[in-house]
């Protein structure tokens, strides 16, 4: 069985994860029996010692008990109170051998022996245990018991008082504590005892019931081991049970060392150990079991896996043939696996999307090479059937000298934006199908073939159509009738018109992807020149490439002091005198001179630099105004915003700073807004709008009439001047029915409004009269003057008939 099947695979992996298991069992097994073992050897030794105390303290009160039947005995008594010495010794002698007591001695009250057991080396001095006689003194019964170091061996010592009916002496009797008690211990627990004593002079006691090379061995450990050492010395003696292994003979040994209570400060230590070995055996034994146990388990669980891996593969190689006819574009030959479980109805699945994968194929080879908006062939597609259009006709130029020309049209919607922002986007989408549909129409009219195969959408606004035919003129102006009739969308009435570029092989470019670029610049040509088509010019690359340099050159153009600002009068109509001056910037290029601000604003929005431009020609005309202001003529200077500028939450306190520089007055200055610009963001621009008008600043709609803001939106604005575009104004005669309806709607409206209304364009007396005769309150347009520079506007203001009376009081401008 390979490795890299599946079958191997599970099998592999079921038995690691057994094996896995198993062994995390028995690794659990074993540190949990180490614990265990731990715990309980620890247990075992804590006992023991509590063991030896119980039979010490056993041992004392069955002395205690003896000599308090004694000192009761009368005769006893008598010769104590007498002090009939031969008598109490030969009392005390019977008595200590009755009671297994090793030492026994007769104290009096003055704390001297009167007599001992043990040939009368202690009468006449002072008994040696004088606190343990100062405790018994406090007790309420009168006795005391204690572990003692007596002739350089540990005893248990007991003291009762004699009482006659007071107490008239003490006695005292110990027994040593030595082999034979730590083997009572030993008999009891199963566990060896030691004691080690370094209280009396002389060379320390050390008993035990350990063999006497583990004996040796533990003396070793003792001079030795860090722990352990200062029992030698006795000092910095731990004051706390001490729990450690030790390694005695071939054994290894759990040890607990216990310092033992004294009761005359003696230094006395037991050691309670037990064998790890031995206690290990009943663990050992477990693993053992558990680990054969495991093993079998293991032996049956691997079978049962081989068994499972084989029942498992069997149906899944099914699966992998019949995806592997799948992948070879086979969706007739159907998957059968007869099973009624998951991988039964995987199998179902399968054929289910082996029965849909076809149909899903087509469907994505459609959405990869048509756009999903309007159904129509993208990019892409367009450019792939171009390609191939051309190469047809280079192989027919191979054959028979000359081949078709291949033509397209690049078409962009004109102002679809502002439709966007105005209307919504669900709005604009609506249009794009819309203009889509007609195309298709107005294509299907001229060629016999499918117009969907023609027409194409590159993306967001623009279409294209492809063509064979020599006159791509004629077809550009086929194309332009789709644009002739309103768009009808719902309630909406909508006209739209379209800048159309023109670029045919093998004239204009060799393959698709420079016929497109080039047929791009083409129609940029047409919107630039409001031309509607525009065929592809050689020497438009190199104005492509002049709007590059141009962007480039924008900042530099600033720092180094290029822009110039000239100004367009702006008349009373009341009074036929100027009172306004809009400022417009140009841009004195070292290389093309004077340019117009069409040629580089809405480059300088398309770079983000209209910000400087901005701030540029506002400090400018601010400085101007003041300085006219100064002069003596009263004049009010507007200044046109960019839709950008009213995202620059800045620009409010960078106005009212220059104002307040310049010593002028907010009302001097109009900041002129167009209506597309307000709607791009309505709710951000009101915001920038009203924190201009809390400052005192003037506002204006530019271009009023030519966006699509509602007059409910155009309400809420805080503007105080209404600019009729000079669309309506530059035609303007008494017989021009359209035009004067909308410029006389647009007065009325704008004076219920409670706003001043100002035509721009006048460019005859006839529009001059009429706007006069219609209330209008202000004109701007070259009937009364040209845009002019700073020095030439002076002379304007002293020859001009719209000059007159304020030049008297010009002094120089």
């Amino acid at each position: 069985m390979a490795v890299s099947t599946f079958r191997a695979r599970l099998l592999y992996l079921i038995i690691a994860v057994l094996v896995l298991l198993e062994t995390g069992t028995l690794v659990s097994v074993h540190y949990a029996g180490q614990r265990a073992l731990r715990r309980s050897i620890t247990e075992e030794l804590r006992v023991g010692a509590r063991v030896l105390d119980r039979i010490l303290d056993t041992r004392a009160r069955q002395l205690s008990d003896s000599l308090s039947l004694l000192v009761r005995d009368f005769p006893f008594r008598e010769a104590v109170a007498s002090a009939d010495l031969p008598t109490v010794i030969s009392v005390l002698e019977n008595h200590g051998k009755r009671i297994d007591a090793d030492v026994v001695v007769l104290v009096g009250l003055d704390g001297t022996v009167t007599a001992d057991t043990v040939g009368g080396r202690m009468v006449g001095r002072r008994f040696p245990f004088a606190e343990m006689l100062h405790v018994a003194e406090e007790n309420a019964d009168g006795q005391a018991s204690a572990t003692l170091s007596f002739a350089n061996r540990p005893y248990q010592f007991v003291i009762v008082p004699v009482l006659a009916p007071r107490a008239i002496a003490w006695v005292a009797a110990g027994f040593e504590i030595d082999d034979k008690v730590l083997r009572d211990v030993a008999d009891l627990t199963s566990l060896d005892v030691s004691m080690w004593s370094s209280a009396a002079a002389g060379k320390p006691l050390f008993i035990s019931t350990l063999r006497p090379e583990e004996r040796n061995d533990l003396v070793g450990h003792i001079e030795t081991h860090a722990d352990l050492r200062p029992i030698l010395s006795g000092q910095n003696m731990p004051q706390k049970p001490i729990e450690t292994s030790l390694e005695l003979g071939h054994a290894t040994y759990a040890t607990y060392l216990r310092p033992l209570a004294t009761g005359d400060r003696s230094r006395v230590y037991t050691l309670v150990q037990g064998s790890l070995e031995k206690a290990q055996r009943p663990f050992v034994t477990l693993e053992r079991q558990v680990f054969a146990l495991s093993f079998l388990i293991l032996l049956i669980a691997v079978l049962a896996a081989v068994l499972f891996a084989r029942t498992v593969s069997r149906p899944l190689q099914v699966l992998a043939d019949g995806a592997g006819r799948i992948e070879r574009g086979d969706y007739i030959s159907p998957i059968v696996v007869k099973q009624e479980d998951e991988i039964g109805h995987l199998a179902t699945a399968f054929n289910a999307m082996q029965a849909a994968i076809a149909a899903r194929e087509h469907q994505i080879m459609f959405q990869s090479t048509h756009d999903a908006l309007t159904g129509l062939p993208n990019r892409s597609q367009f450019l792939s059937r171009v390609s191939h259009d051309i190469a047809a006709s280079k192989r027919l130029a191979t054959t028979n000298g000359s081949g078709p020309s291949v033509g397209m049209i690049v078409m962009d919607v004109d102002r679809f934006k502002d439709v966007n922002d105005t209307l919504g986007h669900n709005f604009g989408d609506q249009l794009l199908v819309e203009i889509g549909r007609r195309l298709r129409q107005t294509i299907d009219a001229v060629h016999t073939i499918g117009s969907t195969d023609k027409v194409s959408r590159l993306g967001g606004d623009e279409f294209a159509v492809r063509f064979t035919a020599a006159d791509a003129t004629d077809i550009a102006a086929r194309v332009g009738t789709a644009f002739h009739a309103p768009f009808v969308l719902g309630d909406v009435s909508i006209e739209v018109n379209a800048s159309l570029g023109i670029a045919i092989y093998p004239d204009h470019a060799g393959d698709a992807d420079t016929l497109i670029k080039r047929a791009d610049i083409a129609m940029y040509e047409a919107k630039k020149n409001q031309a509607g088509v525009a065929v592809y010019d050689s020497g438009r690359d190199e104005h492509s490439l002049r709007r590059l340099s141009l962007m480039m050159e924008l900042r530099q153009a600033i720092a180094g002091d290029q822009l110039e600002l000239y100004y367009q009068p702006k008349i009373d109509i009341a009074t036929a005198r100027v009172v306004h001056a809009e400022a417009l910037v140009r841009w004195n290029h070292p290389r093309h001179g004077v340019m117009r601000p069409d040629e580089f604003i809405p480059l300088a929005e398309q770079s983000g630099k209209i910000g400087l431009i901005t701030k540029w020609v506002i400090r400018k005309a601010i400085a101007q105004c003041a300085a006219w202001r100064r002069d003596g003529l009263d004049l009010t200077v507007a200044v046109n915003l960019s839709a950008l500028d009213l995202f620059d939450s800045e620009l409010p306190t960078f106005i009212s700073g220059l104002l307040s520089d310049a010593a002028l007055p907010p009302e001097k200055l109009v900041l002129e807004i167009t209506e597309s610009a307000v709607m791009k963001d309505a709710a951000y621009a009101q915001k920038i709008l009203a924190d201009l008008k809390r400052r005192g600043l003037c506002l204006a709609i530019d271009d009023f009439g030519t966006g699509y803001s509602s007059l409910a939106h155009l309400k809420r604005l805080p503007v105080d001047e209404l600019k009729i575009d000079k669309s309506f104004v530059q035609n303007l005669t008494e017989s021009a029915a359209d035009d004067l309806v909308i410029v006389r709607s647009t007065i009325e409206l704008g004076h219920n409004m409670g706003l001043v209304v100002i035509a721009e364009g006048v460019e005859t007396a006839e529009s001059w009269g009429i706007l006069k005769r219609l209330g209008c309150d202000m004109a701007q347009g070259y009937y009364m003057s040209p845009p002019l520079a700073v020095g030439a506007i002076g002379d304007w203001f002293r020859s001009s008939e719209w000059g007159t009376g304020e030049a008297q009081r010009l002094r120089g401008a």
